[in-house]
């Protein structure tokens, strides 16, 4: 059977972009994350230990947002890979997803995002 863990919508205010102004205003970025693992029928879900700890995975990417990038591809790739290695030992398949707002100030609506699964 598989179970299903998302962060949902987690909101940053961060200094990502290439461009100058991106980099002394900042902006807003959201992230999603999706992780899908492989569970037996008989597992009871009574300990931490048999689930994702969610609060451990907002932590790896609240470390990852903090540090300034200048593409956002760059950035879900570290994160996708921070949580992988983080859940070695289960069997899961993980998906990260960031989404910029209004990149740039450029489009005046909308938004841009980068999705990557492993």
């Amino acid at each position: 059977m598989k179970l299903t863990t998302s962060l949902e919508n987690l909101s940053f205010f961060a200094y990502h972009g290439l461009y100058d102004f991106e980099k002394e205003r900042g902006a807003n970025f959201f992230v999603d994350v999706e992780i899908v693992e492989e569970v037996p029928e008989d597992r009871a879900f009574r300990d931490l230990e048999e689930v994702i700890n969610y609060e451990e995975i907002f932590k790896i990417i609240t470390e990852e947002m903090e540090i300034r990038r200048e593409f956002i591809e760059d950035l879900c790739r570290t994160i996708l890979q921070r949580i992988h290695l983080h859940l070695a030992e289960k069997d899961v398949s993980v998906t990260v997803k960031i989404t910029k707002p209004n990149p740039g100030g450029a489009f005046g609506s909308g938004a841009a995002s980068v999705k990557l699964f492993l």
